[in-house]
């Protein structure tokens, strides 16, 4: 039997590049990955592309992030640091499918963040999302470390600690799946040493201190000879530690929790089965070193401390597959998603960024009304002419009346006929975005732009970015993010 054109294009795979660039407290660094998407479900059923596999094929240096005499990031510094290291990768920007560009820990709350972000989405590619928040940095981070596997391999709960220079990440994986997320100021450079003596002291550092009752101010002379001077340091970092304990809920909490946090806390009450480590104080906890401030700050000490933690040891601690590279790797192979191979779309312009997420409820008993709560729903972006993203479940196996309706109330409830330049972007769970984007299409003025997609989960106050079809315009690459930055 001969095979259609189309269904040869959906059995063949296709490979696309990812970039990560991961702009933290302490290091900046970038990684190109080879991402593989395939037909998974064959030939002669409805086609179903995943990504089969992640490869990363190029790392680069790890620098520390260059800051302004004004401790602000410096960008000239950055994107010359980023194009050196598309050049020596041999990419264009042209090249990129996908990826993610994090500003992460402390780097985030610099005053030029956004500005830095904005200009780094325009040299490192179109289809390069930029993106932060410590809710998404945890998970990626989690991911890149492969405590995901983990959880799903040994079916267990797992808590990948991610510990840099400014921020401690948590993620919780059960089954490969996150189950809550949390945020520290807890890092290994929040007190920094040069030339012998106290360079720098963060803001959150020194209200802790106050709080432990420990004084040190900026230009102290550090000697790792003086008993005294090393004393206080390694009371700093043993409060520290005590810390990380209650925040995996391997101690009673106290009020030096809830002041250390940089967003939320980890509401899940269960007590992890496994622990892992990564980020670079996670290279400081097996390595023993004589020279206790080798990288300038506290990162060292803090990883004896987690060493000789009991509490933290006990656990069935496993090595992370990746520590330094870990949030860099998953910003490159973790942060896409694709969508499912039966999607509608027309006269849409990819990519999109930054593209808030409004998410409605659609059942049975609602479909007639559904307009309304639509236009309940969007009033506000309507209104200001802002682009969104309408999500629902969608109902799983919708009869062609229920199609017909849901198309006819959507659409209503765009209100498309005033002339409002808001273009209906349908992000579903269930698989039916093709019958209700054709459905959608025969409702809508002729030619009207609209895109319909399936098999991604958002949720209200979530932003979404669209990258450009691919697996022969079947697919379309997609980044749910919690957060774009940490207010």
């Amino acid at each position: 039997m001969e095979i259609l054109a189309e269904e040869k294009e959906m059995l063949m795979s296709e490979f696309i590049l990812s970039a990560g660039i991961d702009i933290g407290t302490s290091t900046t660094q970038l990684v190109f990955s080879r991402l593989l998407i395939n037909n998974v479900n064959g030939f002669g059923v409805v086609p179903k592309i995943e990504i089969v596999s992640k490869e990363v094929f190029y790392r680069s240096n790890i620098y520390f992030t260059p800051l302004t005499l004004d401790d602000e990031i410096d960008l000239e510094q950055v994107k010359q640091l980023i194009r050196m290291e598309y050049e020596k990768a041999g990419i264009n920007r042209s090249d990129l499918a996908t990826g993610a560009i994090i500003i992460t820990g402390e780097s985030s709350r610099k005053r030029n963040a956004r500005e830095v972000i904005e200009a780094l989405s325009d040299i490192a590619g179109d289809f390069v999302v930029a993106t932060a928040g410590p809710e998404l940095e945890s998970v990626l981070a989690g991911k890149g470390a492969g405590a995901a596997t983990i959880s799903e391999q040994e079916d267990k709960l797992v808590a990948n600690l991610d510990i840099g220079g400014g921020t401690t990440n948590i993620c919780y994986f059960r089954n490969g799946k996150v189950v809550d997320t949390a945020c520290l100021d807890i890092g290994g450079r929040l007190i920094k040493i040069e030339d012998g003596k106290i360079s720098y002291i963060s803001k959150k550092m020194n209200q802790f201190l106050d709080k432990i009752n420990i004084s040190i101010k900026i230009g102290d002379p550090v000697d790792e000879n003086n008993n005294f001077c090393m004393a206080k340091f390694e009371t700093i970092t043993k409060y520290m530690v005590w810390i990380l304990e209650q925040s995996v809920s391997l101690i009673p909490t106290s009020d030096l929790l809830d002041f250390m946090k940089t967003s939320r806390l980890i509401t899940c009450k269960e007590i992890p089965e496994v622990i892992t480590f990564s980020g670079g104080v996670a290279d400081c906890i097996q390595q023993t070193t004589e020279n206790k401030f080798a990288y300038g700050d506290i990162g060292i000490l803090l990883g004896e401390a987690i060493r000789n933690s009991a509490l933290l040891q006990e656990k069935a601690l496993k090595k992370a597959s990746e520590t330094m590279n870990a949030t860099v790797i998953g910003a490159g192979n973790y942060s896409m998603d694709v969508s499912g191979s039966t999607i509608e779309y027309q006269n849409f312009d990819f990519p999109l960024k930054n593209i808030p997420v409004v998410y409605v409820e659609m059942d049975e008993k609602n479909l007639s009304r559904l307009h309304i709560t639509i236009e309940n729903n969007i009033r506000e972006y309507k209104d200001a002419q802002i682009q969104f993203a309408l999500s629902s479940g969608g109902l799983k196996c919708p009869s062609f009346k229920q199609i017909e309706v849901m198309a006819e109330e959507i659409v209503r409830g765009y209100n498309i006929e005033s002339g409002q330049d808001i273009i209906p972007i349908l992000v579903l769970e269930a698989d039916i975005a093709k019958a209700l984007g054709q459905a959608i299409k025969r409702v809508l003025p002729r030619k009207s732009p609209f895109l319909c997609i399936d098999h991604i989960a958002c949720s209200e106050g979530d932003y979404i970015d669209i990258g450009i079809p691919v697996a022969s315009g079947k697919v379309i690459p997609v980044i749910v993010k919690t957060l774009i930055f940490n207010t």
